[in-house]
């Protein structure tokens, strides 16, 4: 029960982190709001492994940390260029669908949910495909929108498998600090290239920046821990559940409204939500 209320207060935090850099990838670059938030998130991490005391890993499950880290950082870049180019309450669903990603490879090796979580989960995939299918009404936002959030979905169902792995073997708090350093990085290393001065981040800026990347890195925190806790399979789509925060808050500020399709997606998932707990 532990691993499912970590899993699912990551899955909170992270959708509120993209909701506010949805917002903030619309008033600057998303390279500048990458590099920004996870800077934040690193001193947040930092202080946490400051605090801990723990031995450094093998080097083993630090190169897993830092491929973890990589391809999140691709899936953050293709979801906020996405979140600025499309509708949030689309793109961010679609993104969500990575959560498939680790529940096959958990299949494969023969890592079964019990029969309720098993159909919980399924429902919960349905639903967010449901939440995803808005179609294009007008220009290619929607559909531009759609293929970005199709490439974070990969990128972060890898990075679930690799965090799963690293955690397994190096610990959930060196897993999280080594991911964030090594997105970090290659963040300052890509700005240092494109030296983009007409986007970077004014004063006003700094406290959603720095929400975004406080969010961010909590959710990887509870999402690391939860995967101490209970099946990885069923932790990785309760996590990949995100997307609900997102819509909820795109609805309550941005007034984006939601079709019978979506609703109904809502629903789904929040049913195989109650599933998965219950069991």
């Amino acid at each position: 029960m532990l691993g499912i209320a970590l899993a699912l207060g990551a899955s909170v935090a992270w959708g509120g982190s993209d909701f506010a850099a949805g917002l903030a990838a619309r008033r600057r670059s998303p390279l500048v709001v990458l590099v920004g938030s996870q800077a934040c998130g690193l001193v947040v991490v930092v202080a946490v492994v400051a605090a801990g005391g723990e031995p450094l890993p093998a080097p083993g499950a630090m190169a897993l940390a830092c491929a973890a880290g990589l391809v999140e950082l691709l899936g953050f870049a293709a979801l906020y260029r996405g979140l600025a180019v499309g509708p949030m309450g689309v793109v961010s669903p679609i993104s969500a669908l990575g959560g498939a990603v680790p529940l096959a490879v958990g299949l494969a090796a023969g890592d079964l949910p019990g029969t309720a979580a098993a159909v919980g989960v399924v429902l919960a995939l349905v639903g967010i495909a449901l939440v995803s299918s808005e179609r294009d009404r007008g220009g290619g936002g929607v559909s531009a929108g759609m293929l970005l959030g199709g490439a974070a979905a990969l990128a972060f169902g890898a990075f679930f498998v690799l965090t799963a792995a690293a955690t397994d073997a190096g610990g959930a708090t060196w897993a999280v600090a080594v991911n964030r350093a090594a997105s970090v990085a290659v963040l300052v290393v890509a700005a240092a290239a494109r030296r983009e001065d007409g986007g970077r981040i004014g004063r006003s800026d700094v406290p959603l920046v720095a929400l975004i990347g406080a969010l961010d890195a909590g959710a990887n925190a509870l999402f690391a821990f939860a995967l101490t806790q209970g099946a990885h399979p069923v932790v990785s789509v309760l996590g990949s559940l995100y997307p609900m925060t997102t819509v909820v808050l795109a609805q309550l500020v941005l007034h984006e409204r939601l079709g019978v399709a979506q609703s109904a997606g809502v629903l789904a998932t929040l049913s195989g939500v109650a599933l998965v707990v219950v069991q």
